[in-house]
Parts: structure tokens; C-alpha cells; sequence
């Protein structure tokens, strides 16, 4: 507990001292070491693919966006640019990636000054008091993006159920997941390979992290929450991994 008041007040300090007239220079690291601080491979690409991705599927510069886990605003700087100030929220539990990111990323592109509310926060299977990160906002997108297979189910659970009552009737959440088309009866690893290749492939498990899930498992979760449904999996989100991405809507009050 002391470590996380420790980690939360160096955020706060942090985030003072972010100022026009304090930002780095953007070109005093090679590209290639700012990408292994603030994310690794594909940091460019996957972060432009879920900006990309998510405005087509409808999100708007009014709109109130919580992106979690918001890393080291791969996506966040896209996302940060194109929302109205003040409509972007980002979570995470990794202080170190939110701090470079801001040092690295933010900063540099003067994102600091659309007032992007960032927070450093845990899911657990507890219900989770959001207002700490949110306030009194209720959203029009939440998007979790590579959360799912790293969490258990009793965790995706009851994020589900706090994510519900954070949004909007008729908002949409989503979220990423490594899938297993082959039901719940099937228990073996799976290969997920990188870019069609087994190179750097990722092995997922179904009792493990890193997690897969079948279709199943969502449909069962969200039917035991009120107002929200799963609305489809979408095969098109283009990922070097193969991810697939979850759509839940909240419905309206009085839908059938």
C-alpha cells in the first residue's frame, strides 16, 4: 500500500511539472529507443491501427473516451489529438509506462494541454470504485485493448460490470481477446503466430496468462450483467497477433 501512495505521489509530481516551457526535445532519443521505452515492436502501428479502428467504428471529437490500459499512450496520443479537451481518460496500473509516456510522448506533442485526465489504478475481482479515476463521467467508448488475456475470468467479470455502469445508454466497450473458435471443451494451448509467421509467436493458454476465451464465456458473462449485451465479435481488427475485438453496448432503459 505505501508502495502504490509512493508511486501515486511521483505521478502527481510528474504531472505538475508538465509544462510548454518544460517539454523535451522529441528528436533527443533515437526513434528506435523511444520505442523500446514506451512499448517494443509495432508500437507505431498498433497504436495508429486502434485510433484508426475505433473512428471508424463511430467514435467522434465530442465524445468521452476511458482507454484502459492506456500503457504508454500508444493509442492515447491518437486518441488525445482527436477528442475534444477533457474527453479522454486513461488508466493504467504500470506508473513507469504512464510517466515515460507522458516524458516521451505527450509531452513533446504538447498533448498535456488538451487535459487528458491519467490515473494509476487496478482492476480486481472487488467491486472496483471507478469514480477515484472518473469522477462523475460516463462514457461514450471504453476500450480495453490487450486487458482481457492477461487477467482472469473472475477479474473480466466484475470489470465488465463496473465498466456497464460507467457508460452511456447506447455506449459501446471493447475489448480485445485471443480467441479459441473450438469451445469450451478444448482445453490445449494455442499458437498464435506474428504476422503469419511462428517467429516471436505467442503461445496462449486456457487457465493462464496469457489467457484465450471462446465466444461462450462472453456471452454467458454479459447475459448475467443488466443493460449490457454482447453485440459481435469483429474479425476485421488488424492486429500482428490475430487479436479479435469484443463490441458490448449498454442499452437503453425500456429496451427489449
Amino acid at each position: 500500500m505505501r508502495r502504490l501512495s509512493s508511486l501515486k505521489s511521483r505521478l502527481r509530481r510528474l504531472l505538475l511539472r508538465v509544462t510548454p516551457e518544460r517539454r523535451p526535445d522529441p528528436n533527443a532519443l533515437p526513434p528506435q529507443i523511444l520505442r523500446k521505452l514506451v512499448g517494443g515492436d509495432h508500437w507505431d502501428d498498433v497504436g495508429s491501427n486502434q485510433f484508426e479502428y475505433l473512428k471508424k467504428e463511430g467514435l467522434q471529437p465530442g465524445h468521452s473516451l476511458l482507454d484502459l490500459p492506456c500503457g504508454s499512450f500508444r493509442a492515447g496520443r491518437h486518441f488525445i489529438d482527436y477528442l475534444e479537451t477533457g474527453h479522454y481518460f486513461g488508466v493504467d496500473m504500470g506508473v513507469v509506462g504512464i510517466e515515460r509516456g507522458i516524458q516521451y510522448v505527450l509531452e513533446p506533442l504538447g498533448l498535456m494541454e488538451k487535459r487528458p485526465t491519467i490515473h494509476v489504478g487496478r482492476l480486481t475481482a472487488e467491486p472496483n470504485d471507478l469514480s477515484l479515476f472518473t469522477g462523475f463521467t460516463r462514457f461514450d467508448y471504453i476500450w480495453m485493448h490487450a486487458l482481457f488475456d492477461h487477467i482472469p475470468n473472475e477479474i473480466i467479470h466484475r470489470a465488465l460490470q463496473d465498466m456497464s455502469s460507467i457508460l452511456v445508454p447506447g455506449g459501446k466497450l471493447y475489448a480485445t481477446i485471443f480467441l479459441n473458435p473450438h469451445g469450451p471443451a478444448f482445453r490445449e494451448p494455442m499458437i498464435r503466430p506474428r504476422n503469419d509467421s511462428l517467429e516471436n509467436a505467442v503461445v496462449t493458454f486456457p487457465d493462464h496468462d496469457p489467457w484465450h476465451h471462446t465466444i461462450d464465456f462472453f456471452q454467458e458473462t454479459a447475459s448475467g450483467i443488466p443493460a449490457l449485451r454482447l453485440d459481435a465479435c469483429l474479425y476485421d481488427y488488424p492486429h500482428p497477433l490475430g487479436l479479435r475485438m469484443l463490441r458490448f453496448v449498454r442499452e437503453s432503459p425500456g429496451a427489449p
